[in-house]
């Protein structure tokens, strides 16, 4: 029967002879011992390293033919700038040239153009008198402006004084309150290591009060005990025994001891709450005084500056009577501004 291949199966075919030829090849050239190549390839390797060293070679090549641009191009940009700051330095001279010869003070617009000698006939006097744009009292405005300048300055200067006496006061104050405070600091310091001290005298005196009361406790249970056992049987223990005398006297003197010693504690706080009492009232008479002090001293300053610029303001009316407090006319304006440049 006859059968016809189609092409893309005879591809097939052809690709798998190839495969199989080429694999055969590998095998017989791997298995044979006569060709087969074992370890590094330096036949290869050397091919890299030219191939690297050519690579290196071409790109510095590259780099030197950028920079050698880089450098025309740099020289091409500082030649044209050059020629353009001749060229700019060329048309202002001429510019400058053809404005000192042609474009004179007596060919300009507010100049009579019938007559160029105009500025050479007004050199000795710009404005005629009378005309508009004079300004005759001229020096009277500079002497008055002189003046102001002057009242200016002191005024200036006066409240300078102001305030660094002011500042002088505020100091001093300062200082005086800091010093008070460091003194009641101290003070209520004192008191409070006072305090700390009697508590701790209180607790030694209390403790070695209980270490007493607690050994003649113990003394009189000892006591009880021997007692006791000389008692007659069939009765309480110690029933007939009486307090010795002397026992009774040490405990009376212990209940008066802790009598006078509390009356003493309660005396010494009673002091302490005066003392602090005091104190708290003296520091709070002294702030009172300062602030009052303060007021009394600002007080004259201000009166001080309020008769300052009063005679200010008498010796300013005094220099200028035209002068009227609240109102502005255009007499006021009319000083500025007098010149048509």
């Amino acid at each position: 029967m006859f059968q016809v291949e189609l092409p893309r199966e005879r591809k097939a075919r052809e690709s798998a002879e190839r495969r199989r030829n080429y694999e055969a090849e590998r095998r017989g050239r791997i298995f044979n011992d006569k060709f087969r190549t074992i370890g590094v390839d330096k036949e290869a390797l050397d091919l890299q390293v030219i191939e690297k060293l050519r690579r290196k070679a071409a790109l510095k090549n590259q780099e030197d033919a950028h920079n050698a641009d880089v450098k025309q191009y740099n020289r091409a940009a500082c030649l044209l700038q050059r020629r353009q700051e001749a060229a700019d330095r060329s048309a202002h001279q001429a510019r400058a040239l053809f404005w000192h010869q042609n474009q004179n003070p007596e060919s300009r617009r507010e100049f009579d153009l019938n007559d160029p000698d105009a500025l050479k006939k007004t050199e000795s006097q710009m404005v005629l008198p009378g005309l508009l744009g004079e300004d005759p009292e001229s020096g009277i405005r500079q002497q008055r402006q002189q003046e102001q300048l002057r009242d200016w300055l002191l005024q200036q200067r006066n409240e300078l004084q102001q305030k660094r006496l002011q500042k002088k006061i505020d100091a001093l104050l300062d200082d005086q309150h800091r010093q008070e405070m460091d003194r009641r600091a101290m003070e209520l310091h004192n008191l409070e290591m006072a305090k700390r001290k009697a508590d701790l005298i209180d607790d030694a005196n209390y403790n070695a009060a209980k270490l007493v009361e607690k050994t003649n406790r113990e003394r009189e249970q000892r006591e009880d005990v021997a007692l006791g056992a000389l008692s007659i049987p069939a009765l309480y223990p110690g029933a007939n025994r009486k307090d010795p005398a002397e026992t009774q006297q040490q405990v009376t003197q212990f209940q008066l001891q802790q009598v006078l010693e509390k009356k003493r504690l309660e005396r010494e706080r009673n002091q302490r709450e005066e003392e602090q009492d005091r104190l708290l009232l003296d520091s709070a008479r002294s702030a009172l005084l300062l602030e009052r002090l303060q007021e009394k001293q600002n007080k004259q300053l201000r009166k001080h500056l309020d008769s300052v610029n009063a005679q200010l303001a008498q010796i300013r009316l005094q220099e200028r009577p035209d002068l009227k407090r609240g109102r502005i006319d255009d007499s006021f304006f009319a000083q500025f501004n007098t010149c048509t440049r």
